[in-house]
């Protein structure tokens, strides 16, 4: 049997196997490539259980693309998400069962994280000027979130705990594929810019995880790596 590649925590491991094969993954490669642990990416014990594979070995790269779901309140321009937390606190989850894995020796390298965020919270405009206002008001919850898992993404690289990063910054995911994508991005040192943001109004998810797959994953980040990159169609 061909050891498994990927590694993930699911709420409900049935829902995330239908959803792939709706995508025509066969169910051949999904039990070649595959391991699904069911539990919450914000618990650390339930994370570290993807960390680590069966031979004791830390794996070589994490890859996170979680988001909250919209709830709505009184006040419709300020709707916030179900669980408000869940960026900031999947990262916070993932670097303390690094700090364990390391200090118990398991970690002679360790990985490179990527994750998912957005547009609309850097240091330069990377968002048309007409969805200045959705986005400040109407996604503010989720955009506060996004930010604080940065934050923590950084502080990860600086005090060792994974070996590099790439933030991928969408825009607003809506829309079918379109496998055309424009790419920006934004330095790693504070307050240095690279070759400047992508802007544009959405991209749909298929082509996000496309983009970081062969971008991110299938290169080790190749030269994103330490980038905060922004991605639109």
């Amino acid at each position: 049997m061909h050891e498994p590649e990927i590694f993930t925590v699911a709420r409900t491991p049935s829902k995330l196997q239908e959803m792939l094969k709706k995508r025509q993954l066969s169910q051949k490669l999904l039990d070649g490539k595959l391991v699904i642990i069911q539990g919450n990416a914000k618990n650390e014990e339930d994370v570290r259980k993807v960390l680590i594979n069966e031979k004791g070995e830390l794996v070589d790269q994490i890859a996170s693309g979680l988001g909250g779901t919209p709830k709505f309140t009184p006040n419709p321009l300020r709707p916030t998400l179900d669980d408000p937390h869940v960026c900031q606190d999947s990262v916070a989850a993932i670097t303390a069962a690094l700090q364990k894995i390391a200090a118990n020796g398991q970690a002679p390298r360790m990985p490179l994280l990527s994750a998912i965020s957005t547009t609309g919270i850097s240091q330069s405009r990377d968002i048309p000027i007409a969805m200045i206002p959705l986005y400040h008001w109407m996604l503010g919850t989720a955009h506060a979130d996004k930010k604080i898992m940065e934050d923590r993404i950084l502080e990860a690289k600086k005090a060792g705990w994974i070996r590099d990063f790439v933030i991928i910054r969408a825009s607003l995911l809506l829309g079918e594929a379109r496998k055309e994508v424009r790419v920006g991005w934004e330095g790693k040192a504070p307050g240095q810019l690279g070759d400047g943001a992508a802007v544009g109004y959405t991209i749909s998810r298929e082509d996000v995880g496309l983009f970081v797959y062969q971008n991110v994953i299938a290169q080790s980040g190749g030269d994103l790596v330490g980038k905060k990159v922004s991605i639109t169609h």
